[in-house]
């Protein structure tokens, strides 16, 4: 059996305050949606909560939609979507590794809540490609972020985090082989 890789991650959502993760992941997402056309539809979820269980972990992530993006959110009362699942589940789903329809409908992640927020939210992230050149020329300007995109491009750079993100994720359980099923012949009548 191989090592669990996500271990240190999970061991980092155990020890340290909710509060200082919801914040980092607000930030991180934030920034990450910078230059995405993703980032305007967001719009539709304004003032909505959004809670992120993380199972294997025992943390729930608060945060809330607003017109500048996503913050923790520290309001009482049930959100309005939920998603509850395992951390390699959730990296699955936010480095795209998996499709987020295979890992709803396996139930290996579980929305709650407002279905048609869930499924709004669900679409979104279904439908959104992450843009690299358009991230980096909103970070760095178009003339700067259009010469750090080629650079990072020639460096492999998404192909080394696409394939950490896959030995973050959990290895797909593989149906047993089938057996072959015995059947009786009849033997052929002797003449």
């Amino acid at each position: 059996m191989r090592p669990d890789p996500a271990v240190p991650l999970r061991l980092a959502l155990r020890l340290l305050p909710a509060g200082l993760h919801q914040r980092g992941l607000a930030l991180a997402c934030n920034h990450l949606l910078r230059g995405q056309p993703i980032a305007r539809r967001l719009d539709g979820l304004d003032g909505r909560r959004l809670w992120l269980t993380v199972t294997d972990a025992g943390v729930c992530l608060r945060l809330r939609f607003t017109p500048r993006g996503l913050a923790p959110d520290a309001g009482g009362g049930e959100p309005d979507i939920h998603i509850r699942g395992a951390l390699a589940d959730f990296i699955s789903l936010a480095s795209g590794t998996e499709d987020p329809d295979t890992l709803f409908f396996a139930r290996r992640l579980v929305l709650e809540g407002d279905t048609a927020d869930g499924l709004y939210l669900k679409n979104l992230l279904d439908a959104w490609e992450f843009d690299l050149e358009a991230h980096l020329a909103a970070v760095l300007g178009p003339r700067l972020g259009a010469r750090a995109a080629d650079l990072v491009t020639r460096s492999g750079l998404p192909h080394r985090l696409r394939d950490l993100a896959r030995r973050l994720a959990p290895i797909p359980a593989r149906p047993a082989p089938a057996q072959p099923q015995r059947q009786s012949i009849p033997a052929p009548p002797y003449q």
